[in-house]
């Protein structure tokens, strides 16, 4: 025996070692046969060894039975569920199938029974694994989904996983991925296997598979892929047949929807429109969506009326179907349902997944302000955010709707009509015809079929009128954005009321029209009730303005005279002083003017960019009540600005605009010079 050793000891340093492994070979059947089975199971792994590394499966056959046999005996049980693993991987055709079943039945076992030291067994050999043919599964980032991996299992019955986990591996980068774990215990038949992993969302990049690994009972194994049979401990074990071909690609973020307005125009105010949201999937499905409306203040949605949601068809697109049927409605909306708002919330069908929709939704936009029209020496001036309303959308979609999409649209509503005024004549019997012009501020033709004023105090209708304009030619049809004009005859009334609260402090306009307009576009006919919706019938709506008519100075009491400048012009920079005279027309007993004494209170206002006043703006002056008496109010101020300019305007505050005659009549201009050049900046020839 001991020579036997030394000579295989020699072949195995001089690298003979087939020759060694034969002597190792019988070395180990002398040992098992005399019980020295630790002996005999080191040389059995060395001839193990050697016919795995040559592929002489035949042999290993033969030799692997002993190994295992010896391993039990000494109650290695690591070693011993290894051999039978080997023993398993080797061809079919080696062992019968009693013989295969008796080996898998070994592992069960063993697998189910207290183990002193247990270690991860390694079957890469016996169970492989890879993903499915085609191409890699594809989700957008934070994306759910599911992996679905081939599992090849070399035991010849049907073995019952406890847990399987399968680790993803990033292809660019050393990280590990997510860890897919299946949901409940997983049976695998002998051969091919398909199982599927829930996927959790994961970080953008690409995917490949990299260890599998589970539970028998007690017993933890792990695979890594298409390994090839060798030492689990070894470093390089797991380059074995690695895979690279991606199975799971996750894109970077990027837009996946899309929510706008439909609409750019104004919308009318006090009364139920549509809106329009437009929802664009970008390359993605909205299946399963849930919209979330929340109304901003000053803005609520008509719930008597359903939401309606149909394809989305561009302007270009319209014109095609225009010029090719006549009906872009008809043929270019194939699809078309109406909704129910619940608890705030819309949910998509499934036809517009992948589709460009829009969503018409009734809205109304609440103002209690009364609007307010102006005269033709005041401009209109109205403020865009005074017609701005807001609606916040929240669009949950995706798988599990794990995608929120958050947006903000603005809204703008109008009034129909903005009313400027004028007086256009006086009558010689004191009527006075009064130009009331309607300027259309939306983008929908306004047919106007009655209006009437209800003047304030201080004025009546003249001769039997009614309020009613002198000319009949209703209904009175304005185009988008134009304008039209109203004449009233009004006349000047005692302007007394018995009652103080009941005084009409300003004139109403009342106007009963009605709008022709499209919903793709702007303004339209108000959005009717389901209980009201008749088709072909429709009701005037009522638009209102407040009007303030100011009495014509045709009986003055005081004149207010602006008197001229100097001679030599204004410069910037240069003192000068402005000069007022102020005389009375009339003896106070014969005036209505609420004055008891001869104290007149004035106010000079200037624009301050163009004027520094130096001396006082306000205070009292002393005139005489008697007829043809007159003061003269001056005051020291700069001019800081070139070109043509307002000039100081003196006010008397406590007396009626109505009392008093200006001359000029008007705002007018004066000009001023700029400064003169200082000498100091002139150099000598």
């Amino acid at each position: 025996m001991d020579l036997t050793k030394g000579a295989a000891d020699n072949y195995h340093r001089s690298w003979w070692k087939r020759h060694g492994v034969v002597l190792d070979g019988e070395i180990a059947a002398v040992c098992f046969k005399r019980g020295n089975f630790d002996l005999a199971a080191k040389s059995y792994e060395k001839v193990c060894a050697l016919y795995a590394g040559e592929g002489w499966q035949d042999l290993l056959a033969e030799v692997l039975p002993n190994l295992a046999e010896c391993q039990k005996i000494l109650n290695d049980q690591a070693g011993y569920l290894t051999s039978i693993v080997r023993l398993l991987s080797l061809d079919k055709g080696l062992f019968s199938v009693k013989e295969r079943q008796a080996f898998q039945s070994e592992v069960v076992s063993l697998a189910h029974s207290e183990m002193k030291h247990p270690v991860p067994l390694d079957v890469s050999s016996l169970i492989t694994f890879s993903g499915n043919p085609g191409p890699p599964l594809e989700l957008c980032d934070g994306d759910p989904g599911t992996l679905s991996v081939t599992v090849w299992s070399g035991f010849p019955d049907e073995i019952t996983l406890d847990s399987l986990t399968l680790t993803l591996m990033a292809t660019y980068n050393a990280d590990e991925g997510g860890k897919l774990r299946s949901s409940s215990a997983t049976v695998l038949k002998s051969g091919r296997n398909t199982i599927t992993f829930p996927l959790p969302p994961q970080k953008p990049g690409s995917y490949v598979l990299g260890v599998l690994t589970g539970h028998i009972g007690h017993l933890t194994f792990r695979s890594h892929s298409f390994s090839k049979a060798g030492p689990a401990d070894s470093d390089d074990f797991m380059s074995y047949e690695k895979t690279t071909r991606p199975v799971l690609k996750v894109s970077k973020p990027r837009p996946l929807v899309d929510l706008s307005a439909a609409i750019s125009s104004a919308l009318l105010i006090n009364e139920a429109q549509w809106i329009g949201i437009i929802a664009q999937p970008i390359n993605y499905s909205l299946k399963g969506a849930v919209m979330h409306i929340d109304t901003g203040p000053g803005l609520k949605i008509e719930e008597s009326h359903s939401i309606e949601m149909e394809t989305y068809i561009n302007a270009a697109q319209i014109s095609t179907d225009m010029a090719n049927s006549g009906d872009a409605r008809k043929d270019g909306n194939k699809n078309f349902e109406q909704l129910s708002l619940l608890d705030g919330k819309i949910e998509f069908p499934d036809w517009a997944s992948n589709v460009t929709s829009i969503l018409w939704i009734p809205i109304r936009a609440i103002d209690d302000k009364l609007a307010r029209g102006s005269s033709s020496g005041a401009p209109q001036k109205q403020s865009i955010v005074d017609g701005m309303r807001t609606v916040a959308l929240k669009l949950e979609f995706g798988i599990s709707n794990n995608q929120i999409y958050d947006q903000t649209i603005a809204l703008h509503f109008t009034n129909p009509f903005h009313v400027s005024t004028r007086v256009a004549d006086q009558c010689n019997d004191g009527t006075l015809l009064l130009q009331v012009t309607l300027h259309s501020q939306v983008k929908a033709t306004l047919t106007v079929n009655d209006a009437w004023l209800d003047l304030q105090d201080g004025f009546v209708h003249a001769g039997q009128d009614d309020g009613r304009p002198v000319s009949g030619f209703f209904p009175l049809v304005i185009s988008p954005t134009s304008r039209a004009g109203l004449l009233f005859r009004v006349c000047l009334g005692n302007g007394t009321a018995l009652d103080e609260n009941k005084a009409q402090p300003e004139s109403i306009l009342n106007i009963s029209y009605r709008i022709a307009g499209d919903r793709t576009i702007g303004a339209h006919p108000p959005v009717a009730a389901k209980s009201n919706e008749i088709e072909g019938t429709s009701q005037d709506l009522i638009f209102r303005s407040a009007l303030i008519l100011q009495r014509p100075v045709l009986d003055p009491c005081l004149a207010v005279g602006f008197l001229p400048l100097p001679s030599d012009g204004l410069r910037v920079g240069q003192l000068v002083t402005m000069k007022w005279r102020v005389e009375r027309l009339k003896d106070i007993e014969e005036s209505r003017v609420p004055q008891t004494n001869d104290d007149v209170l004035y106010e000079v206002n200037a624009n301050s960019k163009n004027w520094m006043i130096a001396g006082r703006k306000r205070g009292h002056v002393s005139l005489s009540t008697k007829q043809g008496s007159r003061i003269f109010i001056s005051i020291l101020c700069m001019p800081l600005n070139a070109g043509y300019v307002h000039p100081p305007h003196l006010g008397l505050p406590d007396i009626d605009e109505a009392n008093i005659s200006c001359s000029p009549a008007g705002p007018h201009l004066v000009c001023v010079l700029p400064p003169a050049l200082s000498s100091s900046f002139c150099n000598p020839a």
